[in-house]
């Protein structure tokens, strides 16, 4: 416990910069009007995509290979890293969130509302891309930059599915879609088991990402 606490503190020293606390603002587009409800969680990944460049430029990499350490737990610093930010923006979006649908009170032209579902279905795309980046990077361990291209592809992919699939059953009135895509709190209930399987989904994501990029990362010669 000691030494992953110790670890995670070096990421913080090493890999965060400014930026990464101004990125923290961008989920504030959740209450833009008719605006893609995604879209501010697609700058949670180029979060850390400066995260991991500002590691480069730093090397840290090279650094905490020097450290008595095994790799795996180079990898478990930075998943955790990674996902005490996503936390700490996923608590930062619900006021935003609420001044849309409350204050603003303006139904999304533009895609899903930002309910509990919307928050479910939020980390389909996030946890694929988490997979596909992290995969992709310690793989080889090098620039980061080919990783974010290739996971972003699926993180669009899957958002475009995703919301055609709301604006599609909103514009045929299908009763469940419309559930799922309202602000009225009536059907909050029926909101929240795809708000549990999108938890459930992130978590068993995050623990395959750690699995599979600690065993890529074993088999990298720095």
């Amino acid at each position: 416990m000691k030494n992953a606490k110790n670890l995670l503190q070096k990421e913080i020293c090493l890999c965060l910069s400014p930026i990464n606390y101004i990125f923290l603002a961008f989920v504030s587009m959740l209450c833009i009007p008719n605006y893609p409800r995604y879209i501010p969680f697609f700058y949670i990944t180029l979060n850390i995509f400066f995260i991991f460049n500002n590691a480069q430029i730093n090397k840290d990499l090279l650094y905490s290979q020097i450290l008595p350490i095994a790799k795996k737990d180079i990898v478990k610093a930075r998943c955790l890293l990674v996902l005490f930010l996503e936390i700490a923006e996923f608590a930062i979006s619900i006021p935003f969130a609420i001044i849309g649908a409350k204050i603003i009170a303006m139904p999304n032209a533009a895609g899903i509302n930002a309910n509990f579902a919307f928050y479910g279905m939020a980390m389909i795309p996030l946890t694929l891309w988490h997979i596909v980046f992290f995969a992709a990077f310690y793989k080889k361990a090098e620039r980061p930059t080919l990783p974010f291209l290739l996971a972003s592809i699926v993180f669009f992919a899957a958002y475009i599915f995703l919301d055609t699939m709301v604006l599609l059953g909103r514009n045929s009135q299908v009763p469940i879609i419309m559930k799922l895509d309202s602000l009225d709190a009536k059907n909050f209930p029926a909101q929240m088991p795809i708000l549990f399987a999108g938890i459930l989904f992130y978590v068993l994501g995050w623990i395959f990402t750690y699995k599979i990029s600690a065993k890529r990362f074993e088999k990298v010669d720095l």
